[in-house]
C-alpha cells in the first residue's frame, strides 16, 4: 500500500495559489504563484516508480523557481533543495520539456514554465514572462 500523496505539501502555501486547470492571472494577487496542482497528480500516477516522488518534488521546486526575468533558476541549486543529483534535475527537466511543461529557450537547458503550468505575478501585478529573446542575439 502506498502512502497518501498531497501534492500541495510540496509548496509553501503561503504565497501560492492551487488550481485544478491551468492557472488564472486574473484570480493572483501581487507576489502570488498559481500553480495547475492536477498536472502533479498526473506525474505522480505517470512517474508512479519514480523513487519517493522525485518527479514531483523537482517540478515543485521548478514551479516555485520562477526568476524575475521570467526563467528558471540553475541546476545546481535546484538539485541542493531537493537533495539529487544535478544529472537527476536535468533529467527532470527534459522530460517536462519533452511533455510540455517547461519551454526550453536555448540548447544550454534555458527553461521557463509553461503558463498551463504555473504562473508568477511579480510584486507590480504584473505576470512574469521570459524576457524577449532581442537581447543577446547575434547576428553575422
Amino acid at each position: 500500500m502506498t502512502p497518501h500523496f498531497d501534492p500541495k505539501e510540496l509548496f509553501d502555501t503561503a504565497y501560492v495559489k492551487f488550481f485544478d486547470e491551468a492557472p488564472k492571472a486574473a484570480a493572483l494577487k501581487a507576489g502570488e504563484l498559481g500553480v495547475n496542482i492536477d498536472i502533479f497528480r498526473q506525474v505522480k500516477v505517470h512517474y508512479r516508480k519514480a523513487k519517493e516522488n522525485s518527479a514531483a518534488r523537482v517540478l515543485a521546486d521548478i514551479c516555485q523557481d520562477i526568476q524575475i526575468d521570467g526563467y528558471i533558476g540553475g541546476l545546481e541549486d535546484s538539485a541542493l533543495r531537493v537533495g539529487m543529483s544535478y544529472v537527476t534535475v536535468q533529467r527532470w527537466r527534459s522530460r517536462f520539456y519533452e511533455n510540455g511543461l517547461l519551454d526550453l529557450h536555448n540548447r544550454n537547458g534555458l527553461y521557463s514554465v509553461n503558463p498551463k503550468m504555473a504562473i508568477l505575478k511579480g510584486a507590480d501585478g504584473k505576470v512574469i514572462k521570459p524576457r524577449s529573446s532581442q537581447s543577446g542575439v547575434f547576428t553575422f
